[in-house]
């Protein structure tokens, strides 16, 4: 895979003190309620609504930054969160004024081969220092919009930074679809609206009519069709799906399923069926060309244990074949023990209430039980992360 975030730290934003993981293609979260799952990723998905939106519209919908700084930081402390891939290493820093994050972030972009600082910014400031290529020097910018990150800027001033390019199909093809949040409802009673797109929107509203874009490149790739052999294994009776143009801007699908002669509507469905289908639509529906950084946050909800174990079997083929990388947060055992314990990373909270994260291959007193029980067990057990006993230093090692 060839556009992956390697590494993410990140310090002082709610929980997350001073955190620091090597990322791999799976990603697979787990531990207690509060324990910084959710948060952790939420500092990828903050960033690339900075990107896409500029800080002050993206913090806005964080309730613009109250309570989010690490409550036993000093006062004078700044969020960091720096995203790493296999060219650069990019840093944006979030200053606090009245409570609130300052709309003018820092930023700092480093290219690992050629060990240069490519963006200098500093909080506050709408002034950023550009490395210029051809110039071989750092040139001084004043930013017309400074709200918006200055990552979108360099782009368009050194448009031969192939660092800024990886950062910038990162940060565009990440995706989270939070499983409580999705628009099942809406759905279920009037579709989607119609549109050219591929890709699954945040609260998957619009998958009847990516299913139906799709579905009409069958000849000449394999998208709906995956995810089609997958939802078969999912639910034994299902055939397939028939989705229809239902108004000048509307499109609603319907079930096809073994023994049955009439349609089942959407409406009729289970919430399983529906939260499935969103799930494959995700991993699937951009193809092998895109190299998406996909994010579920309790996929689990509403499935059968079994199914569970398929949406595994499809993360794990989207991460080797299609060119995704996936993160996931979740309290299911079954979809644990799915994984391997190299993907596995427990969240827990210490003594002080900051968030500690700690792969399941390296938790050294645990690794004799692996041979015998799965992962998931052990979870549910209390072997591994109890909801109840806070988590010590002489524990972990």
């Amino acid at each position: 895979m060839g556009n992956q975030l390697t590494r993410l730290q990140v310090k002082n934003f709610r929980s997350l003190a001073d955190v620091s993981i090597e990322t791999r293609p799976i990603n697979v979260l787990f531990g207690p309620n509060g324990s910084g799952k959710s948060t952790l990723l939420d500092t990828i998905w903050f960033v690339r609504d900075c990107t896409k939106r500029g800080v002050d519209e993206a913090s806005s919908y964080r309730s613009h930054g109250i309570g989010m700084l690490w409550d036993k930081a000093d006062q004078e402390a700044n969020i960091s969160i720096k995203i790493e891939t296999e060219l650069a290493e990019y840093e944006v820093l979030f200053g606090f004024s009245e409570g609130r994050i300052e709309p003018f972030a820092g930023e700092a972009l480093h290219s690992k081969l050629r060990k240069l600082c490519l963006i200098d910014r500093k909080i506050g400031s709408d002034k950023v220092e550009f490395y210029h290529n051809s110039m071989e020097q750092s040139v001084s910018i004043t930013l017309k919009d400074a709200e918006k990150l200055a990552l979108n800027w360099y782009l368009a001033f050194e448009d031969e930074s192939d660092e800024a390019a990886e950062l910038d199909r990162l940060l565009h093809f990440v995706h989270f679809y939070h499983a409580r949040k999705i628009l099942l409802p809406t759905l279920k009673r009037t579709g989607s609206e119609s549109s050219y797109h591929t890709y699954l929107w945040e609260y998957g509203q619009n998958v009847w009519s990516v299913l139906r874009n799709i579905h009409g490149k069958r000849a000449i790739d394999n998208r709906y069709d995956t995810i089609i052999d997958f939802m078969r294994k999912s639910f034994p009776n299902f055939r397939d799906l028939v989705i229809e143009q239902t108004g000048p801007n509307s499109v609603y699908g319907s079930f096809l399923e073994n023994g049955r002669q009439d349609l089942i509507q959407a409406s009729g469905v289970s919430d399983g069926h529906l939260q499935m289908l969103i799930h494959l639509t995700a991993l699937f529906s951009e193809g092998t060309d895109r190299d998406s950084l996909i994010v579920f946050d309790e996929p689990e909800t509403s499935l059968h244990p079994y199914t569970i174990s398929v949406f595994a079997e499809a993360v794990k083929l989207a991460t080797k074949e299609w060119n995704k990388q996936v993160f996931i947060a979740t309290h299911s055992p079954v979809l644990i023990s799915q994984f391997d314990p190299e993907d596995l990373l427990v969240t827990e909270l210490d003594e002080s209430g900051q968030t500690v994260l700690t792969r399941v291959s390296e938790m050294k007193d645990i690794q004799d039980l692996l041979e015998d029980y799965a992962t998931g067990s052990l979870y549910m057990a209390g072997a591994i992360a109890p909801q109840s006993g806070p988590y010590t230093r002489e524990k972990a090692e």
